[in-house]
């Protein structure tokens, strides 16, 4: 397996931890091994699936290490076969950075029992946090993956082009963080009927949480008319880089995602269209970020002109 391949793999285990993770707080699984971390109740190895929320939430941890492990790896790798100079090498490391505090907050949330059917603030505060994160990490990843897969380097000198990439990126972040607390909501407070959801809604009497619900819906559409208006723009530029595809991906991923929000809440939120909106949203994320990278890319000739001169020898 290439270094390459290897990075795709580890993005794509990464995503597929994250999805597993929604599915321990969409079964209210989250206190199958108690308030034990990194431990299930003091052990690192289950056996017995009797329990079910236990078995969930240990497969996550299970899942999550091997996540970590496979971070590691991909530091190492990148150090050892990359060039001096290249920019993975650079990028590799803030990855593992960023998975220790996707770690470190999984042991908070877990250490103080802001897990299942736990309906405190601290909880609908960390669980928007805590996606957010995840979104840092699977950035962070990305841009990893890109600079591996096409030694490219990211330029910060088009200050228009930065700012419109970077509003994107925070209404997409935006649009996640309210769809976590819609989901928590989701799990907390479940509506009976699409008439009894929309009513709660806009029932003063119902938790902050569900009526905040609404939000996620308003930003969603929102944020998917600019990211589609921006990209559709610049498609005619979007060549190099892996941009046209990024592009393209992008496009495919918004408008799957509107539609598949709207069936999830027609359906009464289950749990399997929940963890494919959860997985698209991250595929469009991830993709966002490879065409973003792709558009802000120095040119290659400034790119040599801003390696270190060597010295000529005498």
């Amino acid at each position: 397996m290439t270094l390459r391949m290897y990075s795709w793999f580890t993005l794509g285990w990464t995503i597929f931890n994250i999805v597993i993770g929604a599915v321990v707080r969409a079964t209210t699984s989250g206190d199958g091994c108690g308030k034990s971390w990194p431990s299930c109740d003091g052990s690192f190895l289950v056996t017995s699936t009797h329990d079910v929320s236990r078995a969930i939430e240990f497969s996550h941890r299970f899942v999550s290490g091997v996540n970590l492990l496979a971070v590691i790896v991909l530091v190492v790798l990148a150090l050892r076969m990359l060039p001096s100079g290249h920019p993975a090498r650079r990028s590799a490391p803030w990855v593992l950075a960023s998975i220790l505090v996707e770690a470190g907050l999984g042991a908070i949330i877990v250490l103080y029992g802001w897990v299942a059917h736990d309906t405190s603030v601290a909880r609908q505060i960390t669980v928007p946090v805590h996606l957010v994160n995840t979104l840092v990490l699977t950035g962070v990843m990305a841009l990893t993956v890109w600079q591996i897969q096409t030694g490219g380097r990211v330029s910060l000198a088009d200050r228009g082009r930065v700012r419109a990439l970077a509003l994107i990126a925070m209404l997409i972040a935006l649009v996640a963080a309210t769809g976590a607390t819609t989901s928590l909501a989701d799990t907390l407070y479940p509506a009976h009927s699409l008439e009894h959801g929309v009513a709660a809604d806009f029932n003063a009497a119902s938790a902050m949480i569900v009526r905040f619900r609404i939000l996620h819906p308003v930003f969603a559409v929102t944020a998917g008319v600019v990211v589609v208006a921006y990209v559709w723009r610049h498609l005619g530029d979007a060549t190099g880089g892996g941009r046209g595809v990024a592009a393209r991906v992008v496009l495919v991923c918004v408008l799957a995602q509107i539609g598949l929000g709207f069936v999830h809440v027609v359906l009464l939120t289950p749990i399997g269209t929940a963890l494919a909106h959860l997985a698209l949203a991250q595929t469009l994320w991830v993709s966002f970020a490879f065409y973003a990278f792709g558009r802000l890319r120095l040119a290659p000739e400034a790119a040599i002109s801003r390696r270190p001169s060597v010295p000529a020898s005498r």
